[in-house]
């Protein structure tokens, strides 16, 4: 009867250690917060971009779906330069759906990482602004009006060769 005790409690107490593991850490296989972080703030980027190509094209017919597949080629490109595979992504993704606070983490870690992109840009009607930005601001199709050099947003998330 006392090793039926004992085994019982010493089971209790590897329950207890096993169940409190290291709650904060992802396991392994998952991509980690940080990283995972950096590939939405990107993709919600691409996605802002994505929009704003379709605003600037709305004659196109169908541009919706369009849209939707120069979309799955940005993300293709944000997870190749972030070196992360699709099925990699999405279990990570599905991993993070399942434990809401720590999806909530990476959402705040995203917020950050956007507003901080943010405020490096400025306001678009400051005095310190590209004329680009001053210009859009009072004439929203200052773009096709002032002859400015176009910046290169064909292939806007690859890394560019020296």
């Amino acid at each position: 009867m006392k090793n039926i005790t004992k085994l019982t409690a010493l089971a209790v107490l590897l329950l207890f250690l096993f169940a409190c593991g290291d709650g904060d850490n992802v396991p392994r296989n998952i991509i980690p917060k940080q990283k995972m972080s950096a590939i939405l703030a990107d993709m919600s980027m691409a996605d802002a971009y994505s929009n704003e190509v379709q605003m600037e094209a709305v004659h196109l017919p169908s541009s919706d779906s369009l849209r939707q597949e120069k979309v799955k080629i940005l993300y293709k490109q944000i997870l190749d330069l972030h070196k992360v595979s699709v099925t990699e992504f999405m279990s990570s993704y599905k991993y993070y759906e399942s434990h809401p606070n720590r999806m909530k983490e990476v959402f705040q870690l995203v917020q950050s990482d956007i507003s901080g992109r943010k405020s490096k840009l400025g306001n678009p009607i400051d005095e310190n602004a590209p004329i680009r930005f001053r210009a859009k601001a009072l004439f929203p199709y200052a773009d096709s009006v002032i002859l400015l050099p176009k910046t290169d947003t064909i292939r806007p998330f690859v890394k560019r060769q020296p």
